[in-house]
């Protein structure tokens, strides 16, 4: 998985299983139209999620969700001399279970609650842009709430909001060579290539496998970094799986053929359906 990339060519949940496994720190930022979403994860964990727009304070939202009663913020307010709206999040989730009002536990399961609402909107959209920035963390501000993301994917997935990545429209291989389709001039329809699918367009040699492509991409400047024999390795097989999949699009599209390497000829792969 790039750092950036469309929602088209990655399903948020991919996204999310990919930044956990890798025990990835950072801001996973996702938009669409004017919608934003900021998800900060942290070693396995989503610690903190942002909306765009209208965010009540934290002492709000409780309220409003049936976590707290007001009368609870009335007490708070009276004993320290400060609107727990104006409180930042830390604090006041300190003063309340100082209290006895929640436990921390419940405030997890909230919090819980409160992500997968999020998620169970995000996961419905098939378009919209995403970029993870390495090494962002939460505002000092935020009521950081660790939550497993693998818990959190299975219980999405239980509330009745499975994901899953859309399948190639052509099965393909490791082992597969692709080249570039012969397109007809009298073709009308337009041909739109996204950022990940150029990338692997330009390694297409005619006699290259899918294989040594998937190589080529975590070997570019851009992933120059040291990566000890574990790293490698699990970059290694994300990578393999983007090309497949990548490659599927692009034969689907009619923008590469399967070829075999000594005659040149079209493989014919099994066509699955209509290009997306």
């Amino acid at each position: 998985m790039a750092n950036y990339g469309n929602l088209r060519q990655y399903h948020l949940g991919e996204i999310l299983r990919i930044i956990g496994d890798g025990l990835r720190r950072g801001r996973l930022v996702v938009e669409r139209g004017g919608l934003r979403a900021d998800l900060y994860c942290e070693n396995g964990y989503l610690v903190y999620i942002w909306r765009s727009g209208p965010m009540p304070p934290l002492a709000q939202r409780w309220v409003s969700t049936g976590f707290i009663a007001p009368g609870l913020l009335a007490q708070v307010a009276a004993e320290t001399g400060i609107d727990p709206a104006l409180m930042e999040e830390p604090r006041l989730a300190q003063e309340i279970v100082d209290r006895g009002f929640v436990t921390r536990d419940e405030i997890a399961e909230w919090s819980m609650n409160d992500a997968m609402n999020l998620l169970g909107v995000i996961f419905a959209w098939r378009d919209g842009d995403y970029r993870f920035e390495d090494g962002m963390t939460a505002p000092p501000s935020a009521l950081r709430v660790p939550l497993a993301i693998p818990l959190l994917l299975n219980r999405v997935v239980q509330r009745g909001g499975p994901w899953q990545n859309t399948p190639p429209t052509v099965s393909v291989s490791l082992t597969d060579v692709l080249d570039f389709a012969d397109i007809r001039p009298d073709e009308q329809r337009s041909i739109q290539i996204t950022r990940d699918q150029w990338r692997v367009l330009t390694l297409l040699a005619g006699q290259v496998t899918l294989e040594q492509i998937a190589q080529q991409l975590i070997s570019q400047p851009e992933n120059s970094a040291v990566l000890d024999p574990q790293r490698y390795a699990l970059e290694l097989r994300r990578s393999e799986e983007g090309v497949l999949r990548l490659a599927g699009e692009l034969i689907g599209d009619g923008v590469a053929v399967a070829i075999d390497p000594v005659t040149g000829e079209a493989t014919g792969h099994t066509w699955r359906g209509p290009a997306r």
